[in-house]
């Protein structure tokens, strides 16, 4: 277990911004966003941490950079609205992407722990515009470069989650990092995204749990008035082979499940006894899940966009906990696998004409980056530990450990429920909620 990077009082010098536009002149049509795009217009911060570099590394990064926009034309745009208020991303207006050179007064080490960073210290190491919430001159893209005393430096990146997922965002820095080694894209994106359109007139099919209105009775917007703390958990390969066995313990329930689905399962369970919401508190649990090879014609492999579904998994408090952690893990299963085809089609048209509410704190939203190739993104000095922040509250995040095989699991609770949820985790037991004082 590790907590969140907290700030030495870290102190950085700031170069003023310069835009870097697509080295050449490339498409100005614009861009159609999917239904799946629409709904996400929040910024994502990430940081990338490489232990050296030379004098060079900053040229070198922003000069890819120019070059793999022009393959990647849209993130240098605008979003804008259409005559139907729809969002699109206008490639005319190419405002580019705000590049700025930071230094840093520490040793890159100072950071500690590199995949969940405090939220001050990513405000430093990741620029965010100040006309980000104005929708149309907020850079789509922004990044920072920031050199320390060490020779390490990072790459911090706040990109718009309306342009890509997880996925498309990792091909787009991977992309990135072979034009800074002179390499040729291994991968060419695919801008079309009319291949996720909504149909008309719509098929839908639902229902769809995840829009279904939950009351907060157990009060714990009260409880998260307390300070959050942010922590990390290593799982590795002997623990997750104990975290599946309690998970098909009850074989007539589920016989086999991924880690996945075990560790979901677990961490569901433990945060919802550590928040002790009352037994008749209904709960969702929303997971996302990349359906690139579900559809009957899979999506070219360089899309670039949201291709990510959400099924969702709702029940009580009570049901939660009075049932094995088997049956939790059959319900988590179960949600994933009804994510075909015909799912993601009545789903899209579905979102068209609804939108999500805000997440309740009886809510959690689990994504999985474990597959993710963050690795891989090597521009001249090494592989880099990748990192994130400002998790929203209702977010938990799983992440690869690397050599170790292992899963990180990341999320934030209030100081009181993160100590029960630390308990619940580290012992590795199914608790019964009458050891935790559940609210009745």
């Amino acid at each position: 277990m590790a907590a969140s990077a907290k700030n030495c009082i870290l102190k950085i010098e700031r170069s003023i911004p310069i835009v870097v536009l697509p080295e050449h002149e490339t498409s100005e049509d614009s861009v159609f966003l999917t239904s799946l795009d629409q709904v996400a217009p929040a910024i994502v911060p990430t940081i990338y941490s490489f232990d050296r570099s030379d004098t060079s590394v900053v040229d070198v990064i922003k000069q890819a950079l120019a070059r793999v926009l022009v393959h990647y034309y849209p993130v240098a745009g605008r979003l804008a609205k259409n005559s139907l208020g729809k969002l699109v991303v206008d490639c005319q207006k190419k405002l580019g992407v705000p590049f700025v050179e930071a230094m840093a007064d520490c040793d890159i080490k100072n950071l500690g722990d590199k995949r969940l960073l405090d939220a001050d210290v990513l405000d430093k190491l990741v620029y965010r515009d100040p006309a980000e919430h104005i929708l149309e001159v907020a850079p789509l893209l922004t990044a920072q470069v920031t050199k320390f005393r060490c020779g390490g430096f990072t790459l911090g990146i706040a990109l718009n989650h309306c342009m890509a997922d997880g996925v498309s965002a990792m091909n787009f820095m991977n992309a990135w990092a072979e034009i800074a080694r002179g390499k040729p894209l291994s991968l060419v994106p695919c801008h079309d995204r009319t291949i996720l359109k909504s149909r008309v007139p719509p098929q839908i099919t639902g229902p769809y749990n995840e829009f279904v209105h939950i009351s907060d009775v157990s009060n714990m917007t009260a409880l998260y008035e307390e300070q959050l703390v942010y922590k990390s958990f290593h799982f590795d390969a002997e623990k997750l082979v104990t975290v599946k066995r309690m998970a098909t313990k009850d074989e007539q329930v589920t016989s086999s499940c991924s880690s996945f689905v075990a560790l979901a399962a677990l961490v569901w369970r433990a945060r919802s006894m550590a928040l002790k919401m009352k037994l008749h508190q209904q709960l969702k649990l929303l997971l996302l899940v990349d359906f690139r090879s579900r559809l009957r014609s899979p999506l070219p492999n360089g899309y670039f966009g949201n291709a990510v579904a959400m099924p969702c998994c709702l029940c009580t408090m009570g049901e939660l906990i009075e049932e094995p952690m088997s049956a939790s893990a059959g319900r988590i299963k179960k949600a994933i696998e009804s994510v075909t085809d015909d799912y993601i089609r009545s789903r899209i048209d579905y979102l068209d004409m609804n939108r999500l509410e805000g997440l309740p704190a009886a809510t959690l939203v689990i994504s999985s980056w474990v597959r993710l190739e963050y690795g891989n993104t090597d521009f001249g000095w090494g592989k880099p530990r990748f990192g994130i922040g400002g998790l929203p509250r209702s977010s938990c995040m799983f992440m690869s450990e690397g050599r170790e095989k292992g899963i990180a699991v990341m999320l934030g609770l209030p100081l009181s429920a993160m100590d029960t949820f630390e308990k619940l985790i580290c012992d590795l037991k199914d608790t019964q909620y009458t050891n935790i004082g559940i609210q009745t």
